[in-house]
């Protein structure tokens, strides 16, 4: 297996904490969760729901097939990026790009 040129880990890309702003004001696309965590909150999610129950199984299958413990998920669709996603490293790149914007900002 080749080595990662981006490891998540809990708001951290290559260990650089991505500011709160990034996430909490959507300023991009996605955002880092832990996946299983994730996974237990759409079962949670099933069970309570009255709509849009197998958009949620079908995200539930692809997700627990996937071995990443961190991933990123979009803020307006039901899209998922893991290391092996094709726009993983551009996502990683863009985030941290952003991040050190706006830390050029506050600084």
């Amino acid at each position: 297996m080749k080595k990662l040129k981006y490891i998540l880990t809990e708001d951290r890309i290559n260990g650089v904490l991505l500011n709160d702003k990034i996430r909490n004001e959507e300023l991009h696309e996605f955002y880092i969760i832990h996946r299983e965590s994730f996974i237990d909150d759409l079962i949670q999610w099933i069970s309570e729901a009255t709509k849009d129950k197998e958009l949620m199984k079908e995200d539930l299958k692809t997700l627990i097939n996937w071995k990443d413990e961190y991933i990123l998920t979009s803020n307006s669709t039901n899209h998922y990026i893991g290391v092996k996603s094709k726009d993983y490293n551009k996502t990683c790149e863009e985030l941290l790009k952003l991040n050190s914007s706006i830390e050029d900002l506050i600084s």
